[in-house]
């Protein structure tokens, strides 16, 4: 996480003051120099709490490290629960006669870490190197939960107010509008500014065979592989250019609008060199360009258990096979409807 993405989240706060743009990033700039060493400091704090979703103890850690870091700032802030999920930190700042709020939005938890792939550190022992700290977190979305706050703190030194009231959700309630910081910087390696994030819901699925292990030479060809059913199950949802196959699974998107077809043509074109960058041989979407179609609904297959490869290879017929699958949605679709129709194929 470099020290730029502090002082790019503190020049977000320029566009609802009442200051001009200019003077809130000049402040903005002021104020993330002179203070850069407390600034990263408190960034180190928070990135030693481990926040493995599953891991109930540490995630209330994190909830009551943020709550603390608000109210030390006189920013009202408090925890809301639900039963079985983490906490959800709601905080906000009230601004005299304000008619609109603008919510900014990012999570504290995070994935499971596999601690053997940290070759330097440990995951929660941060490192600060050539102008980057490294530790799980860092940047999605510890940073960018300071930066917000950072922000506040510049513009207050420099005395200038917001003009609309904010609202910080910390992992939703309404708002006139949000601003997620929970993502790359685009590819072209310029700041951007996007109007929304696609949503997820998973699925697990399990293929069963045999009762027990059978041998391929003695079996082969006669008790269904459970391997191969779940694969032509998988190939049945999605074809290889990332079309999902599933019966009016696109039914209940909202097409583009000019608006937002008009923004999509401004946006920089990064594919060929992305290609190369990533060693693509090609892509999906019918050569539709990236910006485009992550605006579709997607079926990723984040991974396949069953058997074995390699060394520890054997002529089996397994038990049973699993995959899991995450989708991404976008406006108009809901977790229950996109449930109902993977069911229903």
């Amino acid at each position: 996480m470099s020290y730029r993405i502090l002082f790019a989240l503190l020049l977000l706060f320029a566009f609802p003051l009442c200051a001009a743009p200019a003077d809130a990033a000049r402040a903005a700039r002021v104020y993330r120099t002179a203070h850069e060493q407390e600034i990263l400091a408190e960034l180190v704090e928070l990135l030693k709490i481990p926040n493995v979703a599953s891991d109930t103890a540490n995630i209330g850690r994190n909830a009551d490290a943020i709550v603390a870091m608000c109210v030390k700032r006189g920013i009202a802030a408090r925890q809301l629960r639900i039963e079985g999920a983490p906490p959800l930190v709601v905080a906000e700042v009230k601004a005299p006669k304000a008619k609109q709020t603008i919510a900014f939005y990012a999570h504290y938890d995070g994935q499971p870490v596999d601690a053997t792939q940290w070759t330097v550190t440990q995951p929660w022992q941060p490192l600060v190197k050539d102008g980057f700290v490294y530790a799980r977190g860092a940047s999605d979305d510890k940073a960018p939960i300071l930066g917000f706050l950072v922000a506040l703190d510049a513009l207050r030194a420099a005395k200038i107010a917001p003009s609309v009231n904010l609202k910080f959700v910390f992992e939703g309630e309404a708002a006139d509008a949000w601003v997620l910081c929970d993502g790359p910087v685009h590819q072209s390696r310029r700041m951007q500014l996007f109007f929304g994030a696609r949503g997820v819901t998973d699925a697990e699925l399990t293929v069963y065979g045999p009762l027990r292990a059978l041998h391929s030479g003695h079996y082969g060809n006669w008790a269904p592989n459970p391997i191969v059913t779940l694969t032509h199950l998988m190939d049945s949802m999605r074809d290889t250019d990332g079309r999902i196959l599933i019966d009016g699974f696109y039914d209940d998107i909202t097409p583009l609008t000019p608006a937002e077809r008009e923004a999509l043509a401004a946006i920089p074109d990064i594919d060929a060199s992305l290609r190369r960058e990533l060693a693509l041989g090609r892509t999906e979407g019918s050569g539709k360009p990236l910006n485009e179609q992550i605006l579709l609904p997607a079926l990723n297959v984040r991974g396949i258990a069953s058997g074995r490869v390699g060394e520890g290879a054997s002529n089996t017929i397994n038990t049973e096979a699993r995959a899991s699958i995450d989708f991404r949605l976008v406006p108009a679709q809901t977790p229950a409807s996109v449930r109902a129709k993977v069911e229903a194929h």
